[in-house]
């Protein structure tokens, strides 16, 4: 592999013995020095009691009352600062959106034109740049990492529009707010959506406390792209669709592979022409995109592809989860019960026979289907066959509509017969459409029946009309992840992950979170799901108890998780108190250090007398982005996919505290467009006492592979996304009438992984 970092070293040049000021910390008079001195000094918490100021230009002086000489060369801290401040002044000529990282609009042409397009609909490029430091054999490096995004800019004030007649009502608009730096653009806070139009004011639905109503002309429309795109159609009538679809070719471009390498190598050259000064007498030198070729670049590895296990003795084996199932069907076939099932199918009363159609290719397979290029069906054995079960009793229940009412009712009569006749369903699959998804969570039918038939620990799997609709050539795939999340809900084992073989007892433990509420500036409520995975016997295991919580709770929770979850695998594997005990905890937040200790607490009162625990922010939004220039691309719909992209299981450790790695690759695209698959960034907390990031950031890889969800690797380990699954689907459940969260806290349902 030839491999690139969007990662640019930088190195100071000059004169580097600089005076700097020294003062009492004060949270205000550090804020106050900031506003009255931009542009000619540099303010800086130093520690727990003091600030320091640098002077940035020839004239300036230091402002502490103690003053000191120090050396740039070695006081590397104050780098970023330094770096960031001189490219806001190399640089400031561009409309700046932010200092942190620094965004700015491009120069280049912009991303959508046409001659009658008003110039406050804009479509442009926006450069990030963030300073940030890595770590090759102990030595700190700093530098840029620099990125390019599209974005859409509707400039004009809502006054303007409605003059233009632009559709604004529905609409979600912001106000301007003052500017704290004069060199960037004002920021805008989202504050209503638009009821009606009285006068020059606009009536706000949803909105912000105080934002009953705003003038027009204070107002912006929020440029969401359906927003900015109905704005184009308004102007431009029968010619916006042509240049809408060409501003969508240019705007993938910059997400694609070599456009966005193009664009970083052009920043970080014109940056590196400039010579951005640092301090008077000194400036910074920017070196080329770290190359693995280069003596600089992190070590970096192809990691294993994992070992899934389909049965209790361990001699049947597949790195390739369809193969395994297809060959040696799932791990626990021969104790698995009932292998007869009952099925209660909900679906519209209208679209009883194409989802008829569905069931049967779903159950019985589709053989008929060859895979493009290969002789084989990839969907040929279907659900009955691939997990060894007899012929099921399938029962139709109609809705008589869309209304969550009509679902409902189908689902009650579905319980009601199962009561009647002294027999429960196995599974219910049920028809929804991609629009349900549009719906407040309390009056989606999926939500809703879901909550019905959980609370009789009935497994629910649903299925988009949609997805019903896919042409058989692709309705195989679709088909080959429902079976497999299918069996798993049903409280199938479609196969194990092989564990490390260590003579550390290890759990391992994910954090993930969802978000709910009824509109997009009400209350909020977020939740928290926890899941717990352990190795045994040679497998790692997945918890048969999982959580949920509100956000606030959710430490205290954790630690009730851990402290059951220690005391029911300490009982079942026959632990001793002298025992070597492993703790890794993967979190969709960083840990902050209260959390650290607690838990560090808490295992100590368990009488743990050889713990080390490792605290892991999985982090999906960093700056970093890997280019491998071995890659062409493969042949997809549109073109070819995943040009430049790094490859599934690369793992680049950047320090010993981070690493990153390639859950989805330039493989897993779907299609030309979806531009550069990126790395997660993962993140070991400076307390945590175990630090091994090759061995943690190897198991993280491992569990993106033992997702029962779907058959391609998640582009998360299931410690994550198990876990963001578990509060995303709770806090749907929870804006339901009469929904009992008890159902599956404490339910047999709760035993099983129903929110797949």
């Amino acid at each position: 592999m030839a491999l690139s970092i969007n990662f640019a070293p930088v190195s100071l040049e000059g004169g580097c013995e600089i005076l700097i000021g020294r003062q009492n910390y004060d949270k205000d008079r550090l804020a106050e020095l900031r506003s009255d001195f931009r542009g000619t000094h540099l303010f800086r918490r130093d520690g727990v009691d003091s600030m320091v100021d640098i002077p940035i230009t020839p004239e300036g002086s230091p402002l502490g009352n103690v003053q000191e000489t120090i050396d740039l060369r070695r006081s590397q801290q104050y780098w970023p600062m330094l770096l960031q401040e001189s490219l806001i002044q190399l640089l400031g000529r561009r409309p700046i959106l932010s200092h942190n990282p620094l965004k700015l609009l491009g120069a280049r042409i912009p991303l959508i034109e046409h001659a009658n397009l008003p110039d406050w609909l804009q479509r442009v490029s926006v450069t990030e740049i963030h300073t940030r430091h890595i770590s090759i054999d102990g030595r700190r490096i700093y530098g840029l990492a620099c990125d390019v995004r599209a974005k859409s800019f509707i400039t004009a004030t809502c006054d303007i529009l409605i003059d233009a007649g632009m559709p604004i009502v529905g609409k979600y608009v912001s106000v301007e707010l003052p500017a704290i730096d004069h060199r960037m653009m004002p920021k805008r806070k989202l504050v209503g959506r638009v009821r009606d139009i009285e006068g020059g004011e606009l009536i706000l639905d949803d909105h912000e406390l105080g934002f009953e109503r705003v003038a027009a002309k204070l107002a912006f429309l929020e440029p969401r792209t359906e927003t900015f795109e109905a704005c184009v159609r308004k102007v431009l009538g029968r010619e916006a669709e042509p240049v809408l679809e060409k501003s969508h070719r240019a705007s993938q471009d910059l997400a694609s592979g070599p456009g966005k390498l193009r664009h970083i190598m052009e920043i970080t050259q014109y940056i590196r022409d400039k010579k951005p000064a640092a301090a008077p007498g000194s400036h910074f030198v920017v070196h080329p995109l770290l190359d693995s070729s280069g003596k600089l670049f992190p070590v970096q590895e192809l990691i294993e592809k994992p070992s899934l296990l389909f049965d209790p003795s361990g001699s049947r084996k597949d790195d390739w989860a369809e193969r395994g199932l297809k060959t040696h069907g799932p791990y626990d076939e021969k104790v698995f019960s009932p292998k007869s099932l009952k099925i209660a199918v909900v679906c519209q009363s209208q679209l009883e026979g194409r989802v008829d159609e569905f069931i049967a290719k779903f159950l019985d397979g589709m053989p008929k289907v060859m895979q493009q290029g290969k002789n084989f069906a990839r969907y040929g054995d279907g659900f009955i066959k691939r997990f060894r079960f007899n012929k099921p009793t399938v029962h139709y229940f109609l809705a008589d509509g869309t209304s969550d009412e009509s679902y409902a009712k189908a689902s009650r009569e579905a319980l009601d017969r199962a009561r009647d006749e002294g027999f429960e369903w196995d599974l219910a699959i049920v028809q929804i459409e991609e629009e349900f998804k549009s719906l407040a969570d309390g009056s989606n039918p999926y939500y809703t029946t879901k909550s019905i038939f959980l609370r009789r620990n009935v497994p629910v799997q649903s299925v988009r009309l949609e997805t019903m609709s896919f042409p058989d050539s692709d309705l195989v795939f679709s088909m080959n992840h429902l079976s497999l999340a299918t069996y798993a809900k049903l409280g199938g084992t479609p196969w194990l992950l092989a564990a490390s073989q260590t003579v550390a007892h290890e759990l391992v433990i994910g954090l993930g979170s969802s978000t709910s509420s009824e509109s997009r500036l009400g209350p909020q409520t977020r939740h928290v799901g926890i899941t717990t995975v352990f190795s045994s016997d040679g497998s790692y295991l997945l918890s048969d108890r999982t959580a949920a919580v509100s956000y606030e709770q959710y430490p205290e929770e954790l630690q009730k998780t851990l402290k059951r979850t220690i005391a029911t695998v300490r009982a079942d594997d026959n632990w001793r108190s002298t025992d070597k005990v492993r703790l890794v905890f993967h979190s969709f937040k960083p840990f902050k250090d209260s959390e650290v200790e607690a838990i560090d607490a808490l295992t100590g009162d368990l009488g743990l007398g050889d713990v080390t625990a490792a605290y892991l922010h999985i982090a999906p939004d960093h700056p970093f982005v890997v280019f491998d220039h071995s890659q062409k691309g493969m042949p997809a719909r549109g073109g070819r996919k995943g040009v430049l992209g790094p490859a599934r299981q690369l793992h680049i450790r950047l320090s010993d505290y981070e690493s990153l790695v390639v859950f989805a690759g330039a493989s897993e695209l779907k299609q030309a467009t979806d531009g550069m698959p990126r790395p997660a960034l993962i993140k070991l907390h400076p307390k945590s006492t175990f630090k091994d990031m090759t061995y943690l950031s190897r198991q993280a890889f491992a569990f993106s592979a033992h997702s029962w969800r779907m058959l391609s690797p998640e582009p998360f380990p299931i410690t994550i996304r198990y876990s963001d699954l578990i509060a995303q689907r709770l806090a749907g459940l929870a804006s339901v009438k009469d929904w009992d969260p008890d159902a599956v806290t404490f339910g047999a349902i709760g035993h099983k992984p129903w929110f797949l």
